[in-house]
């Protein structure tokens, strides 16, 4: 049903746009320049002296124990003994666990601000190089800062529930005021780390719209000018799938997410270490502390560091900015609307039926729907401990029995739930037995729905999802030969494959353990209710054409295929078969008459 010429003149809308891409590059903002060297300033040693006496006196500081009540009353006397109007915010978590955040405020000249903030509880024992080592490096910024009258005003904060998905954090940004003020938002992690995996400065966030960028190259400078070389980061490609399916581990995460600007240095990268250090690096400790004290300087005597487009993919010195992203995915979307609704009016002018075959495409996708609402039944009986609304760190995601069970129950609802009710609709309606154009019809105008509803979301998923539309829609709307169909729906599936693969390679996961954090991501509603809910058509849409397929190499051919397979070919030009020059027989020429 679809028809070859206008599929490709509706390419061409594509290629200006490439064209257009392609002049979008500009260059990044600028690295605000660096203040003054903080190697006289953060004392590595007495720091990690401090780190040391607080993993001692209080080896458990998991959320609402004792220990973590206990360096929270330490970390406010510090910062009151070096002058910061300290105030301490308590609450309880969603099942009832005490919390406590501490924060300090040093008024500068200027009502801007800048934030610092370090995680004080740990799940791990006794953590010296994490929660431990950055709660003595907030101390050790606190003595610095409050022994010099900064230009902006200084806030510190000492925050709870890292472990349960950023809790602290989460709280600290529901109660800030005047966030047009904020300059900067600076959070400290692992800095006791022996070594990294991956990029020091993250700035990932729960979103497809990016941090601040001049902040993260200024971030960048500050740990280049006291480590000795450039922190790597993520090229081109990387950025493709981190944007597509955004997933933000860390506080920065949630801050970014919710319109701050806001980097984390980590001295274990992205992701916390495989095993917590025992033994900390004094040097490489004092480095990225002195990184820190070197980029709130600079943010500190400088001006806002300067943003960038909301969103963008960046290339070696450039980047490409958001609305070029958006750009190129809407005109590549552009022929799967056009063909499907031209297939549409085709089948129309046919009298081929299709709207009954929306009722059969929707029995997949309500399988999935029905998926998703046992997964968030099988959290809401308990079984599982609730997830958190931000994502954790892989690490601390462990598959147990429960786990299992709930991610077998999920699926065998939604294969139980497609298989019987495709089976009904199809039973009910006749269909099936011998599949028409209209069920590809139906097919292809659903696809061209969801991927523009989810180039609306999200143009970096709608970028990705277009080869996987354009494949299955052809799979759809074209008879190939026997198999032709099966695989073109198996070579849509490669770039959510890959997709896939990219996270569980970067975040260390199995198969199963990366079926869990997704479940986790879902049911804890990190991944949002429209995300989900175009996930759900997605995969509705996948059984539809596969099972499409499958039925037409099923299905015996129909009459006119049958005849058209029996029509002995010709294999000599003759009468019946071409008809041209000399075909009629000779004629006597006109030019002889007179």
């Amino acid at each position: 049903m679809i028809e070859p010429r206008i599929y490709r003149a509706a390419f061409l809308p594509a290629a200006l746009a490439v064209l257009l891409v392609a002049f979008s590059f500009q260059t990044r903002p600028p690295a605000l320049q660096q203040g003054l060297p903080g190697d006289v300033l953060f004392d590595a040693e007495a720091t990690m002296a401090e780190a040391n006496e607080l993993a001692q006196t209080a080896p458990d500081r998991s959320a609402g124990s004792e220990g973590n009540r206990v360096v929270a009353d330490l970390v406010r006397r510090a910062f009151l003994s070096r002058r910061f109007a300290t105030s301490v915010d308590r609450w309880q978590d969603g099942d009832g666990t005490d919390l406590v955040n501490v924060i300090g405020r040093r008024a500068g000249a200027s009502r801007r601000q800048i934030l610092i903030i370090a995680a004080r509880d740990s799940q791990s024992r006794p953590d010296l190089g994490g929660s431990a080592a950055d709660t003595a490096a907030l101390i050790e910024v606190a003595r610095v800062l409050g022994g010099r009258a900064p230009r902006k005003t200084i806030v510190l904060a000492s925050v709870d529930g890292s472990a349960r998905g950023d809790a602290g954090v989460r709280r600290l940004a529901e109660r800030l005021d005047d966030r047009e003020l904020i300059d900067a938002i600076v959070v400290m992690d692992q800095l006791g780390a022996r070594h990294s995996r991956g990029p020091l400065v993250v700035t990932w966030s729960n979103d497809h719209k990016r941090g601040n960028l001049g902040l993260e190259r200024t971030a960048q400078a500050s740990l280049r000018a006291e480590l000795g070389s450039a922190p790597g980061t993520d090229g081109f490609f990387r950025q493709v799938p981190r944007m597509a399916l955004p997933v933000g581990v860390g506080a920065q995460g949630v801050l970014v997410a919710d319109g701050l600007d806001a980097v984390r240095i980590s001295g274990s990268g992205e992701l916390a270490p495989g095993e917590p250090a025992r033994k900390v690096d004094e040097e490489r400790f004092g480095a990225l502390g002195r990184s820190v004290l070197r980029l709130v300087a600079a943010v500190d005597s400088g001006s806002r560091p300067q943003h960038g487009p909301s969103s963008y993919l960046t290339a070696s010195t450039n980047l490409m900015p958001g609305w070029a992203v958006s750009l190129l995915a809407a005109t590549l979307l552009l022929p799967l609307l056009v063909s499907s609704i031209d297939a549409f009016a085709r089948a129309r002018r046919q009298r081929e039926p299709v709207a009954r075959w929306f009722g059969w495409v929707g029995a997949g996708v309500a399988a999935a729907v029905l998926a998703w609402i046992v997964a968030e039944l099988y959290v809401l009986t308990g079984a599982v401990p609730d997830p958190p609304p931000a994502p954790l760190q892989p690490e601390q995601v462990t598959l147990d029995g429960a786990a299992s069970a709930g991610l077998a129950l999920t699926l065998l609802v939604a294969v139980g739930a497609w298989f019987f009710g495709q089976r009904l609709v199809a039973h009910r309606l006749e269909l099936m037995e011998r599949p028409g154009s209209g069920a590809g019809v139906a097919i292809a105008l659903c696809l061209a729905v969801a991927g523009v509803v989810t180039w609306a979301f999200n143009p970096f998923a709608g970028l990705v999802l277009v080869p996987v539309l354009h494949l299955w829609t052809l799979a759809a709307l074209t008879r190939v030969g026997r198999g032709g169909a099966l695989a073109l729906v198996a070579a849509g599936l490669l770039p959510l494959a890959l997709l896939a693969l990219f996270y569980m390679f970067r975040f260390d996961l199995g198969p199963l353990d990366g079926a869990w954090y997704a479940f986790l991501l879902v049911t804890g509603h990190q991944a949002g209710f429209l995300a989900t809910l175009l996930g759900c058509v997605l995969a509705g849409l996948f059984l539809a054409v596969l099972a499409l397929a499958v039925a037409r190499q099923n299905a015996p051919p129909t009459r006119e295929e049958a005849r058209r397979d029996s029509r002995p070919r010709q294999q000599v030009f003759g009468p019946g078969g071409h008809a041209g020059p000399g075909m009629l027989g000779g004629t006597q020429s006109g030019s002889a008459r007179r």
